[in-house]
């Protein structure tokens, strides 16, 4: 499987990436199911969610919008902090399948001690990561109305 530019053939550029795609998908895909499963079993016992029912809601709007979204606050706190580790495994994934990006630049540039260069993939990385963080923090406020201050 060899990269193919998405100006180039956009169908064929998504095939070859689907097997990176899932296996950096799949770092993360079972603690993210197993932290709203967990959430969920505890949220489904409170009283609110017991006094939805008892109105009458049906069971998809008492889960979708009230037992999920209190489940999705500690998830989106999980993610922001996740996104550094995420970009840490794009680097080990594009070695493995050998994608010539940031990541093959990344350990050029320490192998060779390339300083300019080790500090610009670090402030673009923690460039991505504040602006995760931001965007987790504007999406509280949408997710739980409590967090607007």
């Amino acid at each position: 499987v060899q990269y193919v530019a998405i100006t180039a053939n956009p169908l064929l550029w998504a095939r070859n990436l689907v097997l990176p795609w899932v296996t950096l998908a799949f770092l993360y895909a079972a603690i993210y199911a197993r932290m709203t499963r967990a959430g969920m079993l505890e949220t489904m016992n409170e009283d609110y969610i017991r006094t939805a029912r008892a109105k009458g809601l049906q069971e998809r709007t008492v889960i979708l919008k009230h037992a999920l979204r209190a489940v999705l606050t500690p998830i989106l706190t999980i993610f922001g902090m996740d996104l550094g580790l995420l970009l840490g495994g794009a680097v080990l994934t594009e070695i493995t399948f050998s994608l010539h990006g940031l990541g093959l630049f990344t350990i050029e540039a320490v192998q060779n001690q390339d300083f300019p260069e080790i500090m610009g993939v670090v402030m673009l990385a923690s460039f991505f990561i504040v602006v995760a963080n931001l965007i987790v923090d504007i999406l509280y406020a949408v997710v739980d109305p409590r967090v607007r201050h």
